[in-house]
């Protein structure tokens, strides 16, 4: 059972917001002898048999490629410190970062230390717990807390929000685990923060937990309820990780934003917007304490705040990949933000009960919803992640050049970063024949403009584009078919998850056809991930498309499998 939820209120900002922090972790639940296990950390099934969850989500795909997390740095913005020897069974070895504003405190906690080790712990060996996600990451520390209360809670400042601006500027990854479960609407202080700071820092990719106040529809709190951040639920212990954790936050959310001055909402505040983009293990997680003799004293803890480092270190582990084996022309794309969601939320597992309100709409499959409210786009699944973000990419956007209103032929599996024009029209036309049966499965990723004022110590929204994605199918004899679309008027994420009807050609379309709000007028560009999969398809050479200099250039790329050991890293 989980405890009760605590709570943070503090006045911060200039519209004095109540920022509600929820941190859902376990108290200790008992000593329990596990033995010695090694390496990964653990969950627990309802047959009390340990899980591994580095397997469980695919990550040795990136171990036996040699990737683990190398030339990147992931940073825990949390109330306080990691502790590097909080608990004599761990020792974080690979925090290498630590900052605190004037007013925070900078003692350690268990919360942060938790989290930061589940994205990016390495211990020495002989010790039960060894590896993270991306155990080869520099992980970073910032802490917010200026105080903490007796029953858990702690204060934070505005001041000791730049600890989010630290992170977001020194790091390839941030991850989060509080919240204020006040605003599912997105527009409070966290969620302006964190967004104005991602569209800043395109290539920071921003991790936040979805809150703990499930099973309520539209619970998901700020930062979370933004639309920058990868926004995570958590999945239960005794499903093996296969249903949703009652505790963790859903939508739909309301859509709204703020001038500077007014706020305004979409729809009469209407819920027409996903909360959640992916899930990740969040209950029955084995963190232990001491060691003693052959035996471990350990807590079991539950959280979307635990399920959060898990995909922040899939994040890290996809940027790690490009910035060790990719050339430097299709890094500064392939470690884009929005490219590193769209490939996680492509690859992510339908779990049982999936749903994003696909209906058939006058012979067209349509979804205005494009996400599921509880599991976002699924399970992260980075094995599936990793074949798909090194088989092939096209790139019509690099620094100082873009490229639109395109009709590239690209291969069935794939991904792309590009840029959109206001009434125009992307479009990838999937190069080998489809077959009746096959799975199609793509995901267009792109953000709203926002901008943090650090002297109000407030944000404005700027604009928000609207992209539509549209699978066509080529007619025999000429002509064309609109298939499926996605084409929710208030998200930043449209995905499309079907199978299909008939064999044939098809072609996916990006379209920008308007903005939601364009408040200083006159926006008409936005940049996009998008990523792609054709179910039972054998995966083509890898090739890279990218624009340089006005002509499209195919480059070879060769990613390199190397062999490690669990113990040998980069």
């Amino acid at each position: 059972m989980l405890p009760p939820q605590k709570h943070i209120v503090s006045v911060c900002a200039s519209r004095s917001l109540l920022l509600a922090l929820a941190l859902y972790c376990s108290s200790g639940l008992g000593a329990n002898e596990v033995g010695f296990y090694n390496p990964g950390f653990f969950g627990i099934d309802s047959n009390n048999a340990l899980v591994n969850l580095n397997d469980l989500l695919g990550a040795t795909a990136f171990y036996n490629a040699g990737i683990y997390g190398q030339n990147t740095t992931s940073w825990v913005v949390d109330a306080q410190l990691v502790g590097t020897n909080l608990f004599p069974a761990e020792q974080y070895t690979n925090v290498a970062y630590t900052y605190a504003a004037s007013d925070a405190l900078t003692n350690p906690g268990d919360h942060a230390t938790w989290c930061a080790g589940l994205l990016g712990g390495y211990n020495p060996p002989g010790y039960y717990v060894n590896t993270g996600i991306a155990p080869g990451t520099a992980l970073g520390s910032a802490a917010l807390a200026t105080a903490t209360n007796a029953d858990g809670s702690f204060d934070i400042s505005s001041n000791s929000l730049t600890a989010y601006n630290y992170a977001a500027t020194h790091g390839d990854v941030l991850s989060t685990s509080i919240g204020d479960s006040s605003d599912p609407s997105g527009i409070g202080t966290l969620s302006g923060l964190l967004d104005s700071l991602a569209a800043a820092n395109p290539n920071t990719t921003m991790v936040a937990s979805a809150g703990n106040s499930g099973p309520t529809a539209g619970s998901v709190g700020g930062p979370a309820s933004g639309h920058n951040a990868i926004s995570v639920g958590a999945l239960d212990g005794p499903t093996n990780y296969s249903s949703i954790a009652s505790f963790s936050s859903r939508g739909p959310l309301p859509t709204a934003w703020y001038d500077g001055v007014n706020t305004i909402f979409y729809g009469g505040s209407a819920a027409t917007r996903p909360g959640v983009d992916i899930v990740a293990p969040g209950a029955s997680i084995v963190m232990p304490i001491t060691i003693d003799s052959n035996s471990i004293s350990y807590y079991s803890i539950a959280g979307t705040s635990f399920a959060a480092p898990l995909v922040a270190g899939g994040a890290a582990l996809l940027d790690s990949t490009a910035k060790t084996y990719f050339s430097t022309a299709l890094t500064n794309a392939a470690t884009q933000s929005v490219v590193i969601k769209a490939v996680l939320l492509n690859s992510a597992e339908k779990l049982s009960g999936w749903n994003n309100g696909q209906q058939m709409l006058n012979g067209v499959i349509t979804t205005t919803q494009a996400l599921d409210w509880a599991m976002g786009a699924g399970r992260m699944n980075l094995n599936a992640a990793f074949s798909q973000y090194t088989t092939q990419a096209y790139v019509t956007t690099s620094p100082g050049l873009s490229y639109s209103g395109f009709n590239l032929s690209v291969a069935n599996t794939g991904w792309g970063y590009g840029t959109a024009l206001l009434s125009g029209i992307n479009s990838y036309t999937l190069a080998s024949q489809l077959f009746a049966g096959q799975q199609l499965a793509v995901t267009l990723d792109w953000m709203r403009s926002r901008s943090w004022n650090a002297t109000l110590g407030d944000y404005v929204d700027i604009a928000q584009a609207e992209l539509d994605l549209m699978i066509y199918k080529t007619l025999v004899g000429g002509g064309e078919q609109l298939v499926a679309e996605s084409i929710s008027p208030v998200s930043t994420t449209q995905e499309l998850y079907f199978q299909l009807a008939d064999s044939g050609n098809y072609e996916i379309r990006v379209g920008y056809s308007t903005n939601l709000f364009d408040l200083p007028g006159g926006y008409s560009s936005q940049n996009y991930g998008i990523a792609w999969n054709v179910t039972g398809v054998p995966e083509p050479g890898s090739m890279v498309l990218f624009l340089s200099g006005g002509t499209l250039i195919f480059l070879r790329l060769r990613f390199l499998q190397r062999q490690r050991t669990a113990s040998k890293w980069v």
